[in-house]
């Protein structure tokens, strides 16, 4: 009965101090945060400039694509107006041309969304490899066990959202480099 007992105490003993053991350590060590990506690139020096530089590309090719179709528009007056004056053979030049041209701009016009698109990922990639840098030696300086992004987060209480640390942080960063990230 004795030895019962003893056993007893020493297994509760040790299941005592396994379960905690753990939490002491992980008071000092779990310092977490969370960081907001659309906020860094909405508020950051990069993420404005990638708007900026996106934007008027945009603007560019959209102007172009504006002058293509008044050339369209004024190639179908032509042949509305000439209709009746034009030869067989003239009026299905013009038309051959027509649908041509419209083919042309609706080539370019895919052509230009795909350079869009793959400006705007270089570019988004570029900062957000910067931006994870910055978060990685802030992460390391500061003794965080994990920093993820809010998108993937239920619940977090406001205290842990470093965003704004970070976009500061990217910003120093951003700016003593010249603008590069």
């Amino acid at each position: 009965m004795q030895l019962r007992k003893t056993t007893m105490i020493i297994t509760m003993g040790v299941a005592l101090l396994a379960i905690s053991t753990p939490s002491a350590y992980c008071a000092d060590v779990a310092k977490i945060g969370t960081v907001s990506f659309q906020r860094i690139f909405k508020n950051s020096e990069a993420g404005k400039t990638v708007k900026e530089k996106i934007n008027s590309e945009g603007q560019r090719m959209e102007q172009d694509l504006q002058q293509k179709g008044e050339e369209i528009k004024a190639l179908k007056n032509q042949i509305q107006q000439g209709a009746e004056v034009m030869s067989k053979e003239a009026s299905d030049e013009k038309k051959w041309e027509f649908d041509r041209k419209m083919s042309d701009v609706q080539r370019l016009k895919k052509k230009y969304d795909q350079k869009i698109q793959e400006l705007q990922m270089k570019l988004v990639n570029e900062v957000r490899e910067g931006v994870l840098e910055v978060i990685k030696d802030y992460g390391k300086k500061e003794g965080y066990l994990l920093i993820i992004e809010d998108i993937s987060v239920v619940y977090a209480p406001e205290n842990l959202d470093i965003t704004d640390t970070i976009i500061k942080l990217y910003n120093e960063a951003y700016t003593s480099q010249g603008k590069k990230n």
